[in-house]
């Protein structure tokens, strides 16, 4: 039963922006830009390969707790170090993944326009994960019964625990969920950029652009879980790294415009003298 239909609309909005937009980007990029649909799967591989990694390191910091080997810091440092321990983590794991994607595809990622379809992949499926479990929540709270699963047998205690976050659900604010698309669009836009950096680190096989990847991913991570620890709403965190967002857009820009003239140039040279 639908209890707030802006939440509503607005979590389906959410959801075709979280699914919908890097499935129409990568159909487009396939299609515009005759990229083999390889690249984006391998994009998509790399992602999940990073994760495989990334997770389990994610829990170093309490391992050595229980080890009793976590170091003594000032009350305010933890955060901020934490920030850093996470930004380094995605960086270094993701952008090698990239890396590790661009080596195994050889040939096939030789255009700059394959670093977009690597990307697509990359960014793309972590957005979809998350639209996924999105959609699955809202089908649940749409679908959820108390009484029939009473009926079926489901302990009471169960069941008041499902009552209780059904309420909280649907007076969940509606912009929430807009704010969390808008999230998975500056995610995407950095997935691109980085994607592209690593490209070009791969093909000029120079490690100066791997490390600008691995810094600009730690630099936005870092300030994702450094800016929450000052209690913003989720819009004020989302519009503190929009700046990113536009870095993103304004770099792609100009490395398209570059390669387009060195591609350019490079038909002009093929061209025999008359």
């Amino acid at each position: 039963m639908v209890e707030n239909w802006g939440l509503l609309i607005a979590d389906i909005a959410a959801i075709i922006v979280e699914i919908g937009l890097p499935v129409l980007l990568a159909v487009l990029i396939i299609k515009k830009f005759k990229v083999s649909w390889i690249v984006v799967l391998t994009g998509v591989l790399t992602f999940i390969g990073s994760q495989v990694v990334h997770i389990p390191l994610l829990q170093v910091p309490a391992l050595l707790q229980k080890l009793g080997l976590s170091i003594t810091l000032p009350q305010e440092w933890p955060i901020v170090w934490y920030a850093v321990f996470l930004g380094f983590m995605a960086g270094i794991c993701e952008e090698t993944a990239r890396w590790v994607g661009y080596k195994i595809l050889k040939g096939k990622a030789s255009s700059y326009k394959s670093a977009f379809a690597a990307g697509i992949g990359h960014g793309g499926v972590e957005s979809v994960i998350v639209g996924v479990l999105v959609l699955a929540n809202l089908i649940f709270f749409l679908t959820f019964n108390p009484d029939a699963m009473l009926a079926s047998g489901q302990a009471e205690g169960t069941v008041q625990m499902l009552i209780s976050q059904s309420a909280q659900f649907w007076t969940t604010p509606w912009h929430l969920a807009l704010a969390s698309a808008f999230e998975r669009i500056i995610a995407i836009s950095a997935h691109l950029f980085m994607s592209v950096l690593v490209w070009k680190s791969v093909q000029q096989k120079s490690w100066l652009w791997f490390l600008a990847a691995v810094a600009f991913h730690a630099l936005l991570d870092f300030c994702a879980v450094y800016f929450s620890s000052f209690g913003l709403t989720a819009w004020q965190l989302e519009l503190s790294i929009t700046i990113f967002l536009v870095v993103d857009v304004i770099f792609l820009v100009l490395f398209w415009k570059k390669e387009k003239q060195k591609e350019a140039a490079a038909e002009m040279k093929a061209v025999p003298a008359a």
